[in-house]
């Protein structure tokens, strides 16, 4: 799932470079009914479905708005914060029981919207220009109240990737110039909904370390 997405975020993301307004409107109509799609699969008909169909069409929109307008309207990470926070204890992606779910929605807020922060200001003082939105950081905190700390944090590294990845597709083809600033919006709202799927990053970590010890314990054996 996560190249298909990814596949779709590159090429729709081109496209909107060389598009009509009908491929664009076609866009965002496949785009919702796709993710809806997802989220049906893996929530089935439940709260947890009608609650992160809020969260996926207010990230969508938000992307469409940043894309032409260079802009994220505030109002939707307010409610985003909002939303994930009063939900929080029904949120079966934050964690395993009520009161952690609440604390883990409290930090994702102060990680996404932290990391982002604390970035921007390096970037502003480094190359003596804001690098980074304030509409950015305002998002991925209201993301935060919903996937949680961990999985904000991976939200922010993949989407780093896939924007750098898009900038040198869009550079080589000729379609921004060098300096020219591209909407990390997208990014981060396509990379956040990717991480509905997936189990919390720590898990893959104590995945690995128990694969490696196995793996040293068999050598040393030898």
């Amino acid at each position: 799932m996560i190249f298909f997405y990814l596949g779709l975020l590159l090429v729709f993301y081109i496209g909107f470079k060389i598009g009509n307004v009908i491929y664009k409107t076609s866009f965002v109509k496949f785009l919702s009914a796709f993710s809806l799609a997802f989220l049906f699969y893996k929530f089935s008909f439940s709260f947890q479905f009608i609650l992160f169909a809020f969260f996926t069409f207010s990230l969508i929109f938000v992307s469409v708005v940043d894309y032409f307008h260079r802009i994220i309207p505030v109002i939707f990470p307010i409610l985003l914060i909002i939303t994930g926070v009063i939900f929080s204890f029904m949120n079966s992606v934050l964690g395993g029981t009520y009161l952690p779910r609440f604390a883990n929605s409290i930090l994702g807020i102060l990680t996404g919207g932290g990391v982002l922060l604390i970035a921007g200001l390096l970037g502003q003082l480094i190359y003596k220009k804001e690098v980074m939105g304030g509409g950015d950081v305002k998002l991925m905190a209201g993301v935060g109240a919903f996937i949680g700390w961990e999985k904000a944090l991976f939200a922010i590294f993949f989407a780093a990737i896939t924007g750098s990845i898009a900038g040198l597709i869009l550079l080589a083809a000729k379609k921004i110039e060098k300096k020219e600033y591209i909407p990390f919006g997208p990014f981060l709202s396509s990379a956040s909904f990717i991480t509905i799927f997936f189990p919390q990053p720590s898990s893959f970590l104590n995945t690995f370390f128990i694969w490696e010890m196995h793996w040293l314990n068999k050598i040393i054996a030898m």
